[in-house]
C-alpha cells in the first residue's frame, strides 16, 4: 500500500463518525417518498449543501411533465465542461415509504444503521460525497484534475421515467458509471441486471343478457383468459425471459356478457434477444390474439373480440461486456485492499439505473453499496463498516482513476 492510499483510508476514517454518519442520519431523517415531491425536495436541499461545501457545481434538472422532484448533477471542476469524458457516480433521492406509512428516522444498534432508504440508498450517496471529499482533502491536485460527474436522480424507485432523457444526454460523455445500490452477499458487484417491461391489455367485447340475448353478446373475460393462456406460455427460465400476468378483471355482472377485461402484466428478460421475442409476441396478440389456439377453446362470436396492448419495456436488460469486466478489475483491486470481497453477483431480477446506462454502451457496475437487508421493508438496515470500508476503495479507485491508472496491487 502506498502512501496516498493510507492517507485515504485515514481521511475517511477521520470523518466517518464525526461527519458521514451525521450526513447519512440527517438524509434518512427527511422522508422522500417519490411521489411526495417537497420531501424529495428537502433531502435535495441537504444533498445541495453538502456538494456546495465540497466545491462541487451544481446543475439542477427538471423533471419535465413528470410529476418527480428534480434531479441533480454535481460535478467536480475538471468536469465542469458538459462535454467532457467523465466517470459518472450515479445515485437517487427518491425512497419507496410515503409518509402514511409511518415509518421515521433513522436508529443505530452496533454496526447497524436502520430507517427508511438507510440501505436503498442514502448510505450510498454518503459513500459518493465523503469519497471525493477524502481525495481533496488528501491531495487536492488530484481532486482538481478528476473528471466526475455526480448523477442523483429523484424517481428511480417508479421505473425512471423523467431521468432516463438526463442519462441518455450523460452518456456519449461517460467513460464509465458507477452505481450506488446496496451491496449483495460477500460484496459481489453487480453486472447483470433483468430488464423489465409493465403493460396493460385490454379486450373489448359486446355486452348481452345472459339469459336471454347470449347468442348477441361478445365476451371480453373469453378473450382476454385466451391472451393470458398465450402471454404465460412465453415464459422461458432457460433464457431469463418470465411473463406474470398479475392482475385481472372484467365485466359487470355474472348475469351479463362482458364487454370489456383488462390484465396487467410484468416482464422481466436478460437479454436484447428476449426483448425482440416478446415485442413480436405482443405485435402478434394485438392483430391476432386468437390465432395461435385451437378451434375447439372458441366460438364464432368471440372471435369479434378486440384486443389493445399498453404499456412497454421501462428499463432494458443490463449485460456485461469486457468494458464492464475491466472495470470490475480496476475497482476490485482497491475493494480488495480494504478488506471486502471481490466477484460477481448473480443476475439480478430487479432493474436499476445501471440498466439504462448500459444500453446506452456506458460500462456500468453497480451494488457499489453498503452491504445490507431488506431494502424497501420497514426491516431495511445497512452495514457501517461496510459503508466505510466502501468509501475507502471508491476514495482509493477515483484517486488512482485520476491518476490515470488502477493504482497498487
Amino acid at each position: 500500500m502506498d502512501e496516498q492510499a493510507a492517507r485515504l483510508d485515514e481521511a475517511v476514517k477521520d470523518a466517518f463518525e464525526q461527519q458521514q454518519i451525521v450526513l447519512l442520519r440527517e438524509l434518512v431523517d427527511l422522508p422522500s417518498a417519490t411521489r411526495e415531491v417537497d420531501d424529495v425536495r428537502a433531502a435535495f436541499a441537504r444533498l445541495d449543501e453538502a456538494a456546495e461545501e465540497l466545491g462541487l457545481a451544481r446543475r439542477v434538472v427538471a423533471a419535465g411533465p413528470h410529476e418527480v422532484a428534480e434531479h441533480r448533477v454535481y460535478t467536480t471542476p475538471a468536469a465542469a465542461d458538459g462535454t467532457c469524458e467523465a466517470s459518472l457516480l450515479v445515485g437517487h433521492a427518491d425512497t419507496v415509504f410515503p409518509r402514511s406509512m409511518g415509518f421515521f428516522g433513522m436508529k443505530r444498534e452496533g454496526d447497524r444503521a436502520m430507517g427508511p432508504g438507510v440501505l436503498d440508498m442514502k448510505s450510498g450517496l454518503t459513500e459518493m460525497l465523503f469519497a471525493l471529499r477524502a481525495i481533496r482533502d488528501v491531495d487536492r491536485v488530484a481532486f482538481d484534475r478528476l473528471a466526475v460527474r455526480v448523477v442523483i436522480v429523484s424517481d428511480e424507485e417508479i421505473g425512471s421515467p423523467s431521468s432516463r432523457d438526463l442519462f441518455a444526454s450523460l452518456a456519449p460523455h461517460a467513460r464509465d458509471a458507477l452505481v450506488f445500490e446496496a451491496g449483495r452477499v460477500h460484496d459481489h458487484l453487480v453486472t447483470r441486471r433483468k430488464g423489465g417491461g409493465l403493460f396493460m391489455i385490454h379486450a373489448e367485447g359486446k355486452a348481452a343478457h345472459a339469459g336471454n340475448k347470449h347468442a348477441d353478446g361478445v365476451s371480453a373475460i373469453h378473450a382476454i383468459s385466451a391472451v393470458v393462456l398465450q402471454l404465460e406460455a412465453l415464459t422461458d427460465y432457460a433464457s431469463g425471459l418470465t411473463v406474470s400476468v398479475g392482475l385481472a378483471s372484467g365485466g359487470t355482472a355474472k348475469n351479463t356478457v362482458p364487454d370489456h377485461a383488462e390484465i396487467g402484466v410484468d416482464v422481466r428478460f436478460s437479454s436484447a434477444a428476449d426483448v425482440a421475442r416478446l415485442r413480436a409476441a405482443l405485435d402478434t396478440l394485438e392483430k391476432d390474439p386468437l390465432g395461435a389456439l385451437e378451434p375447439r377453446w372458441l366460438n364464432d362470436r368471440v372471435l369479434r373480440a378486440k384486443v389493445r396492448v399498453e404499456g412497454g419495456i421501462t428499463r432494458p436488460p443490463m449485460e456485461p461486456t469486457e468494458r464492464t469486466q475491466a472495470l470490475r478489475g480496476a475497482y476490485e483491486t482497491h475493494a480488495s485492499a480494504v478488506g471486502l470481497g471481490i466477484g460477481e453477483a448473480p443476475l439480478q431480477g430487479g432493474g436499476s439505473d445501471a440498466n439504462l446506462l448500459a444500453s446506452f454502451g456506458v460500462p456500468c457496475l453497480d451494488g457499489l453499496g453498503p452491504f445490507g437487508e431488506f431494502f424497501h421493508e420497514t426491516r431495511e438496515w445497512c452495514s457501517l463498516s461496510s459503508l466505510e470500508r466502501r468509501t475507502a476503495a471508491l476514495a482509493r479507485h477515483l484517486h488512482a482513476a485520476s491518476r490515470g491508472g488502477t493504482g497498487p496491487r
